[in-house]
């Protein structure tokens, strides 16, 4: 193939081998900002891209425009000046070649995975701006299948110990949808673009990988403004990763530790997706940030065998409630949530102690609190406790939600000095004895909640019995019980 010619319209229904030799070079003078090669409406049902010694030449170029590739093989670079550009492209393949330059892929659907290893540079990008309709349906044609039915399949990105990753996604914000004209381009088709609509974009279904199993120097990884169905992180990365303001209905964070900084932020699950998981195992999380990350919008978030260190978390939502802290979990795997280890709560009470430290240390001591709340709720299951400490547990969720409430020992504390203070006055004969309402009881119900009330406060000392001596002091330290509760929870933000 001569250099800075096109091949387009053509059908490779064989194997075809595309070899990048030095003999297609002589006497080719270098053109700034032009495609070396370009294949354009092409179909391919494999193609092998090698390259077997170096060549001297600024940048070689491999363009792959609205193309189909059933199947797509790079192993053999030698050549260090070489990259390979997609768009508007479907196809499918491994690319593992480490002298590849780069590999751009723009506006592309993945019918199965692409496989990446040991790449220097990848860059992935859904963008609005340049969909263009004419280009869709030649290849739509091409490949006989139905534009819906493309933008569901399941695109798989595979990365593994690549050196710089980068994935974008850009979405207009013009609120008209479909068909547009663009005044302004001079070539055909591209005149006519298209804006997708809301119910389209919620049918993409991309899944990407990044698996670290070498030490990567100067390596970077950015997520921006993207929708993932998923996201796995696993490995040892020595690269500084960013992931900023995407989507991703499943985080998986498994045997993940980090030596440069991992910064989490607006992170929050895709609306349309039935069930949502956050899942990090058996990881060390002592350089990662998460910051605005919407834990109550997942269904399941679960912490196993994970060691926090020095993470951090701010301005995250958490469930408000311990009935919504029941997603909170400690799963070996998180797709089979049923299936709980015989430590199960054991562990997720010192998950829960972690995060408060960890909460308490940047200042956020409302969040913190509930998780104070909640492990005590996971204590109480331990079998190893015993009954008195369980019993002791159980108490405190229910008088104070263990130190969050000051509704719970208020009410508490009401109903029960109402109830024995009736009680105390029945026991005097004073009320429902059909003589006079006497209005002046009410004010001395007052003096009955005081706990240091004499116990002559309404009657003569000779006019008591056994059961309003009982009923009065049993009533000191219930009430008692409840101020104390009441006051411990008005103080939960003072607590250190």
């Amino acid at each position: 193939m001569v250099p800075y010619e096109v091949i387009e319209n053509q059908d490779f229904l064989q194997d075809f081998i595309f070899t990048i030799s030095p003999n297609s070079f002589r006497n080719v003078r270098y053109r700034e900002a032009s495609i070396t090669f370009t294949f354009s409406n092409c179909s391919f049902k494999k193609i092998l891209i090698e390259n077997f010694a170096t060549i001297n030449f600024p940048n070689i170029t491999v363009q792959f425009v609205n193309c189909y590739i059933e199947n797509l093989d790079v192993k053999q670079i030698l050549s260090e000046n070489i990259s390979i550009l997609f768009n508007s492209s479907i196809f499918s393949g491994t690319i593992t070649s480490s002298n590849l330059k780069s590999c751009i892929i723009n506006n592309c659907i993945i019918e199965d995975h692409i496989f990446f290893k040991n790449q220097k540079s990848i860059n992935i990008s859904y963008t609005e701006e340049n969909v263009f309709p004419k280009r869709w349906k030649i290849l739509l044609s091409k490949c006989n299948i139905q534009f819906l039915d493309l933008i569901k399949i399941k695109q798989s990105y595979h990365i593994e110990d690549s050196r710089k990753i980068f994935f974008f996604s850009n979405e207009t914000k013009k609120e008209k949808k479909g068909i547009y004209r663009k005044e302004y381009q001079n070539v055909e088709e591209f005149k006519i673009g298209y804006f997708l609509k809301k119910e389209e974009k919620e049918l993409f279904d991309i899944h990407l990988s990044i698996k670290y199993n070498q030490q990567e120097e100067n390596g970077e990884v950015k997520l921006i403004n993207s929708s993932l169905n998923s996201l796995t992180l696993s490995g040892y990365s020595n690269s500084k990763i960013s992931i900023d303001n995407t989507k991703i209905s499943n985080l998986f964070i498994r045997d993940f530790s980090a030596q440069k900084e991992v910064n989490f932020y607006n992170i929050y699950p895709l609306k349309n997706k039935e069930e949502s998981k956050i899942e990090i195992h058996k990881s060390n999380l002592e350089n990662i940030w998460f910051d605005n990350i919407n834990f109550s919008d997942y269904n399941i978030v679960s912490f196993f065998r994970t060691k926090f260190g020095k993470s951090t978390f701010t301005s995250c939502n958490f469930p408000t409630d311990n009935t919504s802290f029941e997603k909170f979990k400690t799963l070996e795997n998180v797709h089979y949530p049923d299936q709980k280890s015989d430590n199960y709560y054991k562990d997720q009470y010192e998950i829960f102690l972690q995060l408060k430290i960890i909460l308490e240390s940047t200042g956020n001591f409302y969040e913190a609190q509930k998780l104070q709340a909640i492990s005590n709720d996971a204590l109480k299951k331990i079998k190893q406790i015993s009954c008195w400490d369980k019993a002791i547990l159980w108490i405190n969720g229910k008088s104070n939600n263990h130190g969050l409430s000051i509704k719970l020992p208020l009410i508490y504390f009401l109903s029960f000095s109402i109830i024995f203070y009736i009680l105390y006055l029945l026991s005097l004969g004073r009320i429902f004895n059909c003589n006079k309402v006497n209005y002046s009881l009410i004010g001395y119900y007052f003096s009955f909640i005081d706990l240091t009330h004499r116990t002559d406060f309404l009657v003569d000392k000779d006019e008591f019995n056994i059961a309003s001596l009982s009923i009065d002091f049993i009533n000191k330290l219930i009430c008692g019980f409840f101020i104390y509760q009441f006051v411990s929870a008005f103080r939960k933000y003072g607590k250190k």
